[in-house]
């Protein structure tokens, strides 16, 4: 009975250990069934990262360029150090050769030497060729160089705002280098041997180099030169009227390229102020594109070019200004305070008379100004190739009262970006099209291929080419006779509306101006369209005819130098604007009723400032000579 009851035991405890090591032996192939085939590929490509050891080989970004070719962002060679640890064989001279060369810290350098966890090391990125050539003589093991590029950018503080920047990597951060990032980043390559788990390469195998592919060039509408005139007159613009903010737009007004677009503040491309980001994404900001402005009189070219489109408005017709209009209770007063009297609708836009373009918003009504925003694709965006394009503020159609619709026709309460506004006067201009602006013209590989290429685009038909030719005379009008005076060059064409508009904030008048001049050359078949903005000047003065018109004056002087456009001989003969034989007057603390009538004795234009009785001072100042029509202001 006792050996019976021994064996039952003995075979239970066989049995015990036949299913634990079954269960062990099942467990096993489960395990090498999923390493084999379930996990295969992952630990698979492990195994190939333990094995195959690369060092990166940067591809050079893409280069932009302007209209001529002309580098405007460009690449210069700098290098980046690695440290493969298994291979350093003395680990503190090495550091401390590393640390000196480079500038870095000691024991950072020789934790990361000895750091065998990691099979290489970037020690430092965008090292000069001459300090790699004294590191390579140093003859270190472990230490290798790879090639790569840093972002360059020749004219540094020119088109801040447009071409933007890359990071440390060279990925675009903002501007035309975000937007485009895509073409411009190319293909990285790399360096391939095998290792062994200590990243040690094996003797007898083969190293595989597979080359970067350069990244593609973006060719711009951009023409340099304009672009650096168009800066210098706005960096005077900023430095003479002391300005918070400023910027200038030219346009090619018959197929929506961009010439030049500048930005102020800004800051040295080569130099990006990262330490504060959000001062940095605030000056980085296209305020052209991003931003929205109540462009004041410039506005009232739309209005008067869609009334007359519309039949509502017709030339001859006579107007007259007391120097307000009553709408909905309200008065709505002229910047002339004595009015402007009896004039034609021509005199309306060459005096600026707010009073004629309540009268033409009124006869448009509430449904005929927002046809007018539609047709010049106001409260849209035009599609440009830049990240952020505003829309635009339009009031609610619903919610706008009749005194709302009086003060959109010479442009208040409607705030556009400053492209929506340059664009749509390009369209009054040429013909009656609204033209898609654009930067880039095409994109072509490193070697030359065209892979992207832009053709102008009509987003909307506005005017008639008849209307078109009555507002290009009337540019021409403002410019010759009246506040577009300071951008008149005798001998050419010159086209334009001045633009004066007070700041709101929180709803309220803020006691702050915005002097815009929209100008066009030649003004009969234009070439070129020109948008200043003068952002809260603290000069002498706020109006767009002293703060603006200057400067677009300097710029269209600059273009016709540089393209060596030649002179009208029948506009050279015009005396009134070359000869300057009238003495500005002293005014000062003269009665303004006074002031107004010698100065129209004189074949003197003048504007108003303040609201007092008295003249406090005038620009330009006594003993200033002028010609005839020149604009002065009275400051009361």
């Amino acid at each position: 009975m006792t050996q019976n009851n021994s064996i039952y035991v003995l075979q239970k405890r066989l049995l015990a250990v036949i299913l634990l090591v079954t269960f062990v032996f099942l467990g096993v192939c489960v395990r090498l069934f999923y390493i084999q085939v379930i996990n295969n590929e992952k630990l698979q490509a492990k195994a190939m990262d333990q094995w195959l050891r690369d060092l990166p080989l940067n591809a050079p970004r893409g280069e932009i360029v302007d209209t001529n070719g002309v580098k405007l962002a460009t690449n210069y060679t700098t290098f980046d150090i690695y440290v493969r640890p298994s291979r350093v064989k003395d680990s503190a001279l090495t550091a401390l050769t590393i640390s000196n060369m480079l500038g870095l810290n000691y024991e950072d350098t020789f934790s990361k030497v000895t750091n065998t966890r990691f099979s290489e090391i970037r020690l430092k990125k965008g090292v000069k060729k001459d300090v790699v050539e004294k590191l390579v003589a140093e003859n270190l093991s472990g230490v290798m160089v790879s090639q790569n590029t840093t972002r360059f950018y020749p004219y540094g503080n020119c088109m801040t705002q447009v071409l933007g920047f890359t990071n440390i990597d060279n990925v675009g951060q903002a501007g035309l280098e975000a937007y485009y990032n895509k073409y411009l980043m190319g293909v990285n390559g790399y360096v391939c041997e095998e290792s062994d788990v200590r990243g040690n390469k094996i003797d007898n195998t083969l190293t595989t180099y597979v080359p970067a592919i350069s990244g593609c060039n973006i060719n711009l509408t951009i023409d340099a030169n304009i672009q650096v005139f168009c800066e210098d007159a706005l960096r005077r613009m900023m430095e003479e009227q002391k300005c918070k903010k400023g910027s200038i737009i030219c346009v090619n007004p018959k197929t929506g390229e961009i010439l030049a677009m500048a930005t102020a503040p800004n800051f040295d491309l080569n130099n990006v102020p990262r330490d504060d980001v959000g001062k940095l994404m605030e000056t980085v900001k296209n305020i052209n594109v991003v931003d929205v402005y109540e462009p004041g009189s410039t506005f009232k070219v739309i209005t008067m070019a869609h009334s007359i489109e519309k039949g509502v408005a017709k030339m001859g017709e006579i107007f007259v200004d007391p120097g307000y209009r009553m709408v909905d209770g309200e008065k709505i007063k002229c910047w002339k305070l004595k009015g402007h009297g009896v004039q034609t609708l021509s005199e309306g836009l060459c005096n600026s008379c707010n009073s004629v373009f309540v009268d033409l918003a009124l006869r448009l009504g509430k449904d005929g100004i927002y046809d007018m925003f539609n047709t010049f694709n106001l409260g849209h965006t035009l599609g440009i190739d830049y990240s952020g394009e505003s829309a635009g503020l339009l009031m609610n159609y619903d919610t706008a009262k009749t005194v709302d619709v009086a003060r959109m026709g010479f442009g208040q309460a409607v705030a556009v970006t400053p492209i929506q506004e340059i664009m749509a006067i390009s369209s009054v201009m040429n013909g009656g099209k609204l033209m898609q602006p654009y930067f880039v013209k095409s994109v072509t590989s490193a070697e030359g291929d065209v892979i992207y290429e832009k053709t102008p685009k009509v987003l909307k038909n506005t005017i008639s080419e008849s209307t078109s030719a009555i507002m290009r005379q009337m540019f021409v009008d403002v410019v010759k006779q009246y506040s577009g005076y300071y951008a008149f060059i005798p001998g050419y064409m010159v086209g334009g509306k001045t633009g004066t508009t007070q700041k709101y904030e929180n709803g309220r008048i803020s006691g702050q101006y915005i002097a815009s001049f929209c100008g066009s050359l030649p003004a009969d078949n234009p070439e070129y369209v020109v948008l200043v903005i003068a952002d809260e000047p603290q000069g002498n003065s706020y109006y767009g005819s002293i703060v603006a018109t200057p400067y677009a004056k300097m710029i269209f002087e600059n273009i016709i130098k540089y393209k060596n456009l030649q002179p009208n001989e029948n506009l050279l003969d015009d005396v009134d604007f070359v000869k300057k034989d009238i003495s500005m007057p002293d005014l000062k603390n003269v009665a303004l009723n006074d002031a107004m009538k010698t100065l129209e004795k004189l074949h003197l234009q003048y504007e108003i400032a303040g609201e007092n009785e008295k003249v406090m001072y005038t620009y330009p100042v006594a003993g200033t000579m002028l010609s005839k029509n020149s604009i002065v202001l009275l400051q009361t």
